[in-house]
């Protein structure tokens, strides 16, 4: 076969292909292009000869396609690289160039012949791939989510960095570690809960769908509160066969979790304190009718307890998360004494109110109130506010940047002996000072009556 015939027969196979194919000479000069490059550009015959190709490619690209074509002119290597070229309408779509020398006997490069694939599809499809990873990422940051995957035959689970920051575990990319380490980090109760909804998600005929909420160790050693979303994938894509993995996304709840502790208590605080508005109510009543000299005696004074007991009530309102430092302060006097009001009697139960000027703050007020709410109640239950002679002396005074706090019943009913029984209230009282206030709270059951000896920080009380 003549030199003249193979030339034929390269002519007919390229005009056939659908790729754009070109051919040129040793310096790189083209000296041929298929139909197909004529049809895409627009451009004539030649037009695209020579070095007319390169209008055709984007300004952007052309340096780049150029360097790395001279550097394969004067290697002698095969060429590729990707590049857009311009549309007949004046549109860019993306190409694959490849190119490769021809010898003859001596090793001298006699002839280049090269193809140009059209890839705009795969590079839009990887450029969309790429656009919902990051959507996907931004989601996950936006949310502070983390993602996993639990492999069940080799028993190992793989973290992003999501995770890898959740549990505060310094990690750039994938961080794996195995099952039963991953379960050392989880508190020793909620371990076995945790494995039971794995194993339930893996097992055949489930829906696959996994969720739970644990407290994890982390390397600092402070607890955090977990939940994890998950489903399993199984082997083939048949879900009647046994799970090969799990994979889900994991988000630190602690606060969620908290509020959700704090909605409870508050939810048995305000049953408590309804209980006991009525008891003090019927109380009222009965103190009332035991005084008064008439019916609309009775009513005037029975309606003016009434509303002192409304304003109290109102001071210990639980601030709502809107008006959340919005409460004004209030004397610590002031606010001993609209919890008091409903219990004074005129002429019985003496109560004397002494010490500095203190202001407890908004976010403080409802804790101390339901304190002194709780010591008032009790003492008129059964305590020295509960009969015409009690009498209840409150005092205070500063010390050490703190507020040292005496309530001290006497002349009421005696006590023999101290509760064996705490009720609601008194852990609510404890875990008020304690907890929320950041004080002390002692109580000394006295024949003569109770004393409460408090200590209440400064700075916590004026919050």
């Amino acid at each position: 076969m003549d030199f003249k015939e193979t030339e034929t027969q390269f002519a007919v196979l390229a005009e056939s292909l659908p790729q754009l194919v070109w051919s040129s000479r040793p310096d790189g000069s083209v000296d041929y292009v298929n139909r197909r490059w004529r049809e895409f550009t627009g451009l004539s015959n030649e037009q695209l000869l020579g070095n007319g190709w390169e209008a055709a490619i984007h300004p952007d690209d052309l340096p780049d396609v150029l360097q790395h074509w001279r550097r394969s002119l004067e290697a002698g290597q095969d060429y590729e690289w990707e590049y857009r070229v311009r549309t007949g309408a004046g549109d860019y779509e993306w190409f694959l160039s490849r190119a490769i020398p021809i010898q003859d006997l001596t090793g001298k490069i006699t002839r280049w012949f090269g193809t140009s694939t059209n890839i705009n599809g795969q590079k839009k499809a990887d450029e969309t791939i790429r656009l919902l990873e990051s959507q996907y990422r931004l989601a996950l940051e936006a949310a502070d989510l983390g993602t996993w995957q639990i492999d069940l035959e080799k028993n190992l689970i793989t973290w992003d960095e999501g995770s890898c920051a959740l549990y505060h575990i310094p990690h750039n990319g994938l961080y794996s570690l195995t099952l039963d380490e991953a379960w050392a980090m989880i508190h020793p109760e909620d371990v076995e809960g945790v494995k039971e909804r794995i194993a339930a998600a893996a097992a055949p005929g489930s829906d696959g769908k996994y969720d739970s909420e644990y407290r994890a160790i982390l390397p600092d050693g402070k607890l955090r509160w977990f939940r994890s979303h998950g489903q399993a994938l199984y082997a083939n894509g048949d879900d009647t066969r046994h799970a090969i993995s799990l994979y889900g996304v994991v988000s630190d709840i602690t606060e969620h979790h908290a509020l959700e502790e704090t909605q409870k208590l508050l939810t048995r605080e305000l049953n408590h304190r309804v209980k006991n508005l009525f008891a003090i109510a019927n109380g009222m009543v009965s103190m009332t009718a035991r005084t008064a000299k008439d019916t609309k005696d009775m009513a005037n004074a029975l309606r003016g307890r009434l509303s002192a007991l409304s304003r109290a009530h109102e001071l210990v309102q639980p601030v709502s998360a809107g008006d959340q430092g919005k409460g004004s302060d209030v004397e610590l006097a002031r606010l001993i004494e609209a919890v008091l009001e409903p219990y004074q009697q005129a002429g019985q139960n003496k109560i004397t109110i002494e010490g500095p000027s203190v202001l407890v703050g908004s976010n403080t007020t409802t804790s101390l109130a339901l304190v002194l709410h709780e010591l008032a109640t009790n003492a008129a239950k059964y305590g020295c506010l509960s009969c015409p002679e009690g009498e209840l002396s409150i005092r205070w005074t500063l010390q050490d940047e703190n507020v040292d706090f005496h309530w001290t019943e006497t002349c009421g009913p005696r006590i023999e002996t101290p509760p064996t029984f705490e009720g609601f209230g008194t852990h609510l009282s404890q875990r008020s000072i304690t907890g929320q206030l950041g004080g002390t709270l002692d109580r000394d059951w006295r024949p003569e009556g109770l004393f409460v000896h408090m200590i209440l920080p400064l700075n916590r009380l004026n919050s």
